[in-house]
C-alpha cells in the first residue's frame, strides 16, 4: 500500500493520481542501451575489458539517476488536498489543503506542449508553492485540482 492510501482520512477520496511521461523512461533505456551497444563495441574492438565495464556502469548510473527520482515520487489530489510525497528510504512531503489553494498555473514549453507534459505550481495561503516536476498530462491535473476544489462544501 502507498503513501497516499494509508494517509488517507476515513472521508477522503483519491481522485486524481499523476504520473511522469514516457520520455523520462524511454530516455533511461535508451541510455542504457546505447552504454550496453556501446560496451559491446569497445571489447570487440579490442579496448580493455574494464573499459566496456565502465561503460556499462556509466549507463547503470545514469539510468537509475533518471528513473529513481521517478519511482521515489507519488503525486496525487484527493478530495481534500494535494499530496506530493518524495523519497525512497528518507520520506518528505508537501500537503496542501484545497480550501487554502488561491492559485494554479501551468507551465509548458514547446515540446511540452507536444508531446503532453508540464509543471504545475500551486500557490496556497499561508503556505509556499507547491512546485510539482514536470509530469503528463500536466492540463488534466489542474483540472482535477480545480475539480475538487468546486466540489468542497462551501463553509458558511
Amino acid at each position: 500500500m502507498s503513501y497516499i492510501e494509508q494517509s488517507l482520512a476515513g472521508n477522503e477520496l483519491l481522485l486524481y493520481r499523476a504520473h511522469f511521461h514516457w520520455l523520462y523512461r524511454a530516455a533511461a533505456w535508451g541510455l542504457l542501451l546505447a552504454a550496453g551497444v556501446g560496451a559491446f563495441v569497445a571489447y570487440d574492438r579490442a579496448y580493455p575489458v574494464w573499459a566496456s565495464a565502465a561503460l556499462v556502469g556509466l549507463g547503470a548510473l545514469v539510468f537509475l539517476a533518471i528513473l529513481l527520482p521517478i519511482w521515489a515520487q507519488q503525486i496525487a489530489v484527493t478530495n481534500q488536498r494535494l499530496i506530493h510525497r518524495r523519497g525512497l528510504v528518507r520520506r518528505s512531503t508537501e500537503e496542501l489543503q484545497l480550501r487554502a489553494v488561491e492559485e494554479i498555473r501551468l507551465e509548458q514549453s514547446i515540446l511540452g506542449r507536444i508531446f503532453g507534459f508540464g509543471r504545475v505550481i500551486v500557490s496556497g495561503t499561508g503556505s509556499e508553492d507547491v512546485r510539482l516536476p514536470a509530469l503528463a498530462e500536466p492540463v488534466k491535473l489542474r483540472r482535477m485540482i480545480q475539480e475538487a476544489i468546486a466540489m468542497r462544501p462551501v463553509a458558511g
